[in-house]
């Protein structure tokens, strides 16, 4: 048994309530008592994963009464009723009604305690049942929220149902605009966590400020950690953080448990491995979100998925301006398949948004202008990288088109591709 509590026990000899307690106490069944049936109703939740155990018999509100408010409150909660011996047959017709079982006075405390366990039993099978219905809802659901056919955003979903259910921290890199947010969030709901998904941007985070995002307990506006519990907390650009914050987010990652749990998912523009190794990232605070990371693949990387996306966007954009959907042809579309998307689905979600109100999509040009400090010989095979890579995405990877788009041989391409970079030994 946990810590929670158990068993709500309604009675209102005192007595006779404090030894019922002093029973399921001897077995560490958490319990707690009151001494009518409307103090006990008013601290009834349906998503409580307890039990009732009520004497029949009371002034005011009878157990009958109390069982069928309960009934109504949370249906599914098991609902024990303590008769004395003139009451037998009230307590069967109780039964009939939906009562989980009943007890006769005076009860044996091993048959008190077998019935109680398997209420108890019961109840935890009922909670965890729906909990995986639910799961299995959102599960099917992944597919319409995380969108795309494409290799890539399949192996996506596939870890991020994988490691949805697991007690472990996760660590999500991709460039900006990927959907990192929304992949926390599909494995906050996957996961069957009872409590809130809480987002904080990282950049928000300093010494002067942690106290106060973190922990403050004002009711208008609770820490972090208090709207956490039992969820989820987002840090996205987790690797902006000072190494002083570090520490203190370790310290917090340490303590949580008990009564309050939470998760943990980072995300980071790039690979926690990158950000260690540049420094950035403390190796405790690597080592601890190392254990799961999920890749984020970038828009020019997903096949063609950037026109199942965009008419995703269309679509949404469709129905929030009330406008008709724009007419396009294939050679408009043409620019879509070959553009770099450096904003990735942000960017592609503010495209599909001009279409529909009628504005002129005007497609970001590489920046032709040398860089400060970059060499001739470093400029022209930065120039020959960005060549040779806009070839291969337009021709879906396939390299012996992107050579005849080149107008250069299959065994030059190759050359090419390994002395710039793109291409390693084996590939």
């Amino acid at each position: 048994m946990t810590e929670k509590t158990r068993v709500y026990v309604v009675d209102d000899d005192g007595d006779l309530r404090e030894a019922l307690l002093e029973v399921l106490a001897s077995e560490r069944i958490p319990a707690e008592g009151f001494s009518n049936g409307r103090d006990m109703l008013r601290q009834l939740d349906p998503e409580w994963e307890g039990v009732i155990l009520s004497d029949i018999r009371m002034p005011g509100l009878s157990g009958l009464d109390v069982m069928q408010e309960a009934r109504q409150l949370a249906p599914d909660v098991p609902f024990i009723l303590i008769t004395a011996h003139g009451d037998i047959q009230m307590a069967v017709k109780a039964v009939k009604d939906g009562a989980f079982d009943f007890i006769e006075k005076p009860a044996p405390p091993e048959h008190l305690l077998a019935v109680v366990a398997r209420a108890v039993t019961t109840r935890r099978l009922q909670v965890e049942n729906a909990r995986l219905r639910r799961r299995v809802a959102r599960g099917a659901n992944l597919g319409a929220r995380f969108l795309g056919r494409s290799a890539a955003i399949r192996t996506c979903r596939r870890e991020i149902i994988s490691v949805a259910p697991l007690d472990v921290d996760v660590l999500l890199h991709g460039e900006t605009g990927t959907g990192k947010e929304l992949a926390a969030r599909c494995i906050h709901d996957l996961s069957g966590a009872e409590g809130d998904f809480v987002s904080l941007n990282c950049g928000s985070l300093s010494e002067t400020t942690f106290d106060d995002v973190m922990f403050a307990e004002t009711e208008a506006r609770p820490g972090a950690i208090r709207r956490a519990r039992g969820g989820t907390l987002f840090l996205d650009n987790v690797a902006s953080l000072t190494e002083t914050v570090q520490l203190r987010l370790l310290d917090v990652m340490d303590r949580r448990g008990g009564d309050n749990p939470f998760r943990v998912i980072g995300a980071n523009p790039r690979t926690l491995s990158d950000a260690h190794g540049a420094g950035e990232l403390r190796d405790d605070l690597y080592y601890r979100l190392n254990l799961a990371e999920i890749e984020l693949p970038p828009l020019r990387e997903r096949e063609n998925d950037v026109f199942l996306l965009l008419d995703h966007f269309i679509n949404e954009s469709v129905a929030r301006h009330e406008r008709r959907y724009p007419t396009m042809t294939a050679e408009d579309l043409r620019p879509f398949k070959a553009y770099h998307w450096p904003g990735n689905l942000r960017e592609l979600r503010n495209v599909a948004e001009k279409l529909v109100i009628g504005l002129k999509v005007r497609f970001q040009k590489p920046n032709e202008q040398v860089p400060d400090g970059l060499d001739y010989d470093s400029a022209m095979q930065d120039f020959e990288a960005s060549l040779l890579r806009a070839a291969l995405l337009k021709s879906g990877g396939r390299k012996g088109e992107a050579a005849e788009m080149l107008k250069i041989p299959r065994k030059r391409l190759y050359l090419r591709l390994k002395a710039t970079g793109l291409l390693q030994d084996g590939s």
